[in-house]
């Protein structure tokens, strides 16, 4: 090769290392590589390796040959010549690393070191896509040992965390992935070129795992970081179809699909072009071009195979496989199934197993309905239980590596079709312990992570320091083991199995069992039942008595006839437009259709035998049992008291006092004790700055002073000297402007039996499935300390304040220990049971040491709305007799029985003579959760 200058189209961007003619032309390969040009820059190396090859050996030739060698890597790599990239890149590693010794000066040693990081990443990524992933998580450990030796560690620690989160990714683990991706983009300086790949990356992850919105916000910032630096690459068209895709676009995600397969056609990009052809297969079978799909999955199939891309090969095969089975070809969907899963087991790729045994086990229960086998298919079905718990089992767990509440409920939706099919297949073949077994494990909730620091293998924590490395969401631990019986767990035999199968603990060694005896809500024992329901595609609920009886049953409700009843329940409740609608034509405050509403709630969700036996309980022992439910999150707003049992118009409360039960995880474990004494501390309508009195956030009990029943409360605690705010008189308890976060943990602190708060909650939304976003507003300022972004000039307490604490300072049960008895007389305050993680303020409280906890299912209407739209006359007012029943009731032996019997008295009134004042949408919204025995 003779030295000569490159064309002017394309820019050299080079430094004297090794001299002419390598300097210049490495520079111009280098630079064909950045422009996706492999072919070109192939013929420049090809040339220039046998002039290295003729030099006298020494460690600066060694260094030039690897430097070549590793170029010549990437673009094989480029050509999909994946086996001969290998080869380059081991030759490249085997002259780089014995040359540290020698690299010494200040200029030579970081070169050095970049030089063998950028091979070493490179050698990963082709290990990874020829199915090696143990061999490429070898080679990035090393490299990021490294990284910060090279000239650019910046650069070198942000590829190091895309090739790291790129295998996690293969592998299934798509949690440690998603935390990696955001650390290292954290932790980049945004100009810097791994950037636009890592958020192209973090956007392919958040929309295989459901989250579409911010995977296309993220691939239009990667494209715009792609202009900057020169273009965007092929495979973004290729993340623009898939979300195409995933939101029901098929037309939009063929266009882009197509234009992306002839950009890596155009650029010899064989593999690429294989995974493009893989989705336009299932698209063609889409619109019914049968033998278009079929064409094109057989060409991905052998692109795949013959580059020996073992990752994209068993993808493909998954997907033909599903496309089997929707076409009704079983034989042909088990041969692709246990092809793929041979393919995932061999990368370590478990979660993508047991997608590939969770498929298996629908194709058995899809031969079962067609009636394929002749005695019935007992014994398919029952293969393809012990198959569906162990997948149902390992997805689940798989949520607790998400680091937040909105990627867990996102990975819910996604692997909810293993837990619907375990409870169907359940079901179908009447195993009642089994199904009670189910319900016991998937309601037993996710704990709080003990501690939010990564260990010492921890991917982030090894390439970036804190706070790059930790998020602000909170984390979860696995679920706890489910003790049904002495010594014996729930699905122990399965979550064994699981376990085997996809290496993953799917339980944590913590344990959960049911305790005997009745909780601190009563003065003495009380039979008690305990009722779940776990959301699946129907509606499962378990029961089993806990005192005072004993049995268990198991129950389910169609889905279809489950989504109709709430809808009906729905409609009549406030929604975001205010409560003005639910009082003038809402059922829970018609006297005519809440009976209706309530019976049919009754007739989809309350089983006759678990009513049964509730009249047997009270009748054997003479006093009403407690029932107490833990809803699921489709089933969080149903006021289970107002349930109409019987024909003759028996409601669920005439029979038993009606508790919550919060999950078995959330109240596991010590906790800590609340004060035995003290005084009560009363939040009555606190100011919250910035909003005036009339306004969203402003006075729930009216001006101080004009109401009479709010003061007659006040001063019977002043009375008693029980109460703290100490004021001179009643009315200056009200509307109070120092009840901030600071004076309640002052108060909390010095002991109190317990509190009371009357004022605004704001639920976070359902949807976005973070609970511990849900806000509390007292008197504090913008500036004050907390998670929760600030509102105007005022900054809400978070549940998630509750629960972890001041940043910096002490932990939530420390800084905000909570009473025996707590009242959130708010509205939504108790809206943490329409979520899969339950971490409201209502049930922080019950974990940071409270026995019971009453809270709002559903917005609460004001004494004010009442009169306005509720038909109550001006002198009655609803809402303060509410705040005061419940203020006598948490000062009762048995609260819960106190309020339930206060609880009758208004629903006596309203069945009597449907009296406005007494409608059941202001007092069948409370529900009093308790955290049961201790």
């Amino acid at each position: 090769m003779t030295a000569s200058r490159p064309g002017d189209d394309v820019p050299i961007e080079y430094g004297v290392f090794f001299g002419e003619p390598f300097d210049e032309w490495l520079a111009r390969a280098g630079t064909l590589l950045e422009l996706r040009r492999p072919r070109e820059a192939r013929d420049i190396l090809d040339r220039l390796l046998p002039l290295a090859d003729g030099l006298d050996p020494s460690p600066a030739v060694d260094l030039l040959r690897g430097a070549l060698l590793s170029d010549l890597g990437r673009a094989r790599t480029g050509l999909a010549d994946l086996a001969g990239a290998a080869a380059d890149l081991d030759r490249a590693l085997a002259l780089l690393r014995p040359l540290g010794p020698h690299a010494t000066g200040r200029t030579a040693r970081p070169a050095w070191a970049g030089l063998l990081v950028h091979t070493l990443i490179e050698r990963a990524e082709n290990a990874r896509r020829l199915g090696d992933a143990d061999t490429a998580a070898v080679l990035l450990d090393e490299a990021a040992v490294r990284a910060d030796d090279s000239a650019t560690p910046e650069v070198h620690r942000a590829e190091t965390a895309g090739g790291r989160a790129l295998l996690l990714v293969t592998r299934g683990e798509w949690g440690a992935a998603e935390e990696l991706y955001r650390a290292a983009l954290a932790a980049t300086d945004p100009e810097l070129h791994p950037v636009p790949y890592l958020l192209a990356g973090l956007a392919d992850l958040l929309a295989e795992t459901g989250r579409t919105d911010e995977a296309e916000d993220l691939l239009a910032r990667a494209a715009e970081r792609f202009r900057a630096l020169g273009g965007e690459p092929a495979s973004l068209d290729g993340g623009r179809a898939h979300l195409a895709l995933l939101r029901g676009d098929t037309e939009e995600a063929e266009r882009l699909y197509l234009r992306a397969s002839l950009a890596f056609e155009r650029e010899g990009d064989p593999v690429s072009l294989a995974a493009c052809e893989q989705v336009r297969a299932v698209l063609a079978r889409m619109r019914g071009s049968a033998d278009t799909a079929e064409a094109l999955a057989a060409a991905s199939r052998a692109r795949f195979e013959e580059r020996g891309v073992r990752a994209a090969l068993g993808e493909g095969l998954l997907e033909d496989a599903r496309r089997a089975l929707a076409a009704g070809d079983t034989a042909a969907a088990h041969d692709r199934a246990l092809r793929a899963r041979a393919h995932f087991e061999e990368q370590g790729a478990f979660e993508r197993c047991a997608q590939v045994d969770l498929l298996a086990a629908r194709t058995a229960e899809a031969l079962v309905r067609a009636g394929a086998f002749p005695d019935g298919g007992d014994e398919a079905l029952r293969a393809a239980l012990a198959a569906a718990v162990p997948v149902a089992l390992a997805l689940a767990a798989v949520r607790a590596d998400f680091a937040t509440g909105h990627a867990r409920a996102r990975w819910d939706a996604l692997s909810r079709a293993a837990a619907d099919l375990a409870f169907r297949l359940a079901w179908s073949t009447g195993d009642q312990g089994l199904l009670f077994e189910l319900v016991e494990v998937f309601c037993a909730g996710a704990p709080l992570a003990a501690t939010g620091a990564p260990g010492p293998a921890d991917p982030v924590s090894v390439l970036f320091p804190a706070p790059a490395a930790h998020a602000p969401g909170l984390r979860v631990g696995a679920v706890p083991r489910v003790e049904v019986s002495p010594g014996r767990f729930a699905l122990q035999e399965y979550a064994a199995a699981a376990e085997a199968r996809y290496r993953r603990p799917v339980s944590s060694a913590g344990r959960v069992a049911p305790v005997a005896g009745s909780d601190r809500s009563y003065p003495e024992p009380v039979p008690t039942v305990l009722v779940r329901l776990a959301d699946a595609d129907g509606l499962y609920m378990s029961w089993r008595w806990t005192a005072g009886a004993q049995g268990f049953g198991t129950g389910y409700a169609p889905g279809p006839d489950t989504d109709a009843v709430l809808a009906e329940l729905a409609a009549a409740l406030p929604g975001p437009e205010g409560v003005a609608d639910a009082l003038a034509r809402g059922a829970l405050a018609d006297p005519a259709a809440e009976p209706a509403l309530s019976a049919r709630l009754a007739e989809v969700l309350w089983p006759a035998e678990l009513t049964g036996q509730i009249r047997a309980v009270a009748r054997g022992l003479g006093l009403r049992p407690l029932v107490r439910v833990q809803p699921s999150p489709r089933t969080g707003r149903v006021p289970w008291e107002l349930l109409v049992t019987d024909p003759d118009g028996t409601r669920l409360l005439d029979l038993a006092d009606v508790a919550l039960a919060a999950p078995a995880a959330l109240t596991a474990g010590p906790r800590p004790e609340p004060a035995p004494g003290g005084p009560a501390v009363l939040v009555l309508d606190p100011r919250v700055p910035g909003f005036r009195a009339d306004s969203a956030l402003g006075s729930v009990l009216g001006r101080p002073g004009t109401d009479p029943d709010a003061l007659a409360l006040v001063d019977a605690h002043r009375a008693a000297d029980d109460m703290v705010p100490r004021v001179a008189a009643p009315r200056e308890a009200l509307r109070r402007t120092d009840q901030d976060r600071r004076w309640l943990g002052s108060a909390l602190r010095a002991g109190a039996r317990r509190l009371l708060y009357v004022g605004h909650a704001t639920s976070a939304p359902v949807r976005e499935g973070q609970s511990e976003d849900t806000l509390l507003h007292l008197c504090c300022t913008a500036d004050a300390e907390g998670r929760a972004e600030p509102v105007r000039g005022h900054r809400p307490l978070s549940a998630k304040d509750l629960l972890l604490g001041v940043p910096g300072g002490r932990p939530g049960h420390e800084e905000w220990p909570s009473p025996a008895r707590v009242a959130l007389i708010a509205c939504d305050s108790g809206a943490y049971t329409r979520f899969a993680e339950p971490f409201g303020p209502a049930s922080a409280l019950l974990r940071n040491g409270a026995d019971l906890v009453t809270a709002a299912r559903w917005a609460l209407p004001t004494n004010a709305a009442l009169h306005r739209f509720g038909r109550v006359p001006a002198t009655e007012r609803p809402l303060t007799g509410l705040v005061a029943a419940v203020d006598a009731a948490h000062d009762a032996p048995a609260p819960v029985r106190a309020l339930a019997d206060w609880q009758r008295t208004r629903l006596d009134r309203w069945r009597a003579t449907g009296d406005p004042a007494a409608a059941p949408l202001l007092w069948a919204a409370l529900a009093t959760a308790t955290a049961g025995p201790r």
